[in-house]
């Protein structure tokens, strides 16, 4: 007799979680450093067009496929309804939404401070990818470009890391699984640079713990999705070209 699998979520531990989120980190490392370099050496393409054509095909579009078909495999029965009550991705309710917006106050606010603070101590440092600051003359390409990359990004990471990875991590590590969720988070972006990592701190942390507590990713997509695209709109003006 074949015995029916559990819809609650087994727990991961903090080796199982280092596996996954060190894969993908290992991907983004070999998208950064082999990857962006070779396509702008062997096709000419600039580094920013590099960027989103590996880290969208390498890293992120196998980050959304892989949270989505673990969860799907966890399912007792294979439903869309039941996949979403898996990844968690719900209807945003008013509260959803004051969290969010209080939450993206406090990321922004956060991250402003660490950006100036960091300044203060070494001017000349940047804190941000030197293949981000190479852009091409079109701003209009660069946008058009963007998109498939920022929808990767948001879904990807959301619903891998905060939909299939976090439900687990709870079940192993209650309500501190917000921590390790957040720090791992945080680590897989190691290949960027520590300057990246300390001004990605608040919202890697903060998002999580926001996430857990209202139970629901689709406050993470919103918080993600919005703080994304005004780093981008900033780094595209030359705004934060630093």
């Amino acid at each position: 007799m074949t015995r029916s699998r559990d819809a609650t979520p087994r727990p991961m531990g903090i080796l199982s979680s280092a596996a996954v989120f060190g894969s993908f980190s290992l991907l983004l490392w070999l998208a950064v450093a082999f990857e962006i370099p070779w396509l702008h050496s062997a096709f000419g393409i600039s580094p920013i067009f590099a960027w989103y054509l590996s880290g969208t095909a390498f890293v992120l579009f196998p980050m959304l496929v892989f949270g989505v078909a673990m969860a799907w495999r966890e399912l007792p029965t294979r439903s869309l309804r039941l996949l979403r009550q898996r990844l968690r991705v719900g209807r945003l309710s008013g509260d959803d939404m004051r969290w969010a917006v209080l939450g993206l106050i406090g990321i922004a606010l956060a991250s402003a401070m660490i950006a100036e603070l960091a300044l203060r101590v070494n001017p000349n440092l940047r804190v941000s990818p030197e293949f981000l600051l190479q852009l091409p003359g079109s701003r209009v390409l660069v946008f058009a470009a963007w998109i498939p990359l920022f929808v990767t990004n948001i879904l990807g990471e959301e619903l891998c890391w905060r939909g299939y990875v976090l439900p687990r991590q709870e079940a192993a590590w209650g309500r501190a699984a917000w921590l390790l969720n957040g720090t791992m988070w945080c680590l897989f972006h190691w290949s960027f640079g520590w300057p990246v990592m300390m001004l990605l701190l608040p919202i890697t942390l903060l998002l999580p713990w926001i996430v857990m507590r209202r139970q629901n990713t689709s406050v993470g997509i919103v918080i993600h999705a919005i703080f994304n695209a005004v780093g981008f709109i900033a780094v595209l003006s030359g705004w934060a070209n630093f």
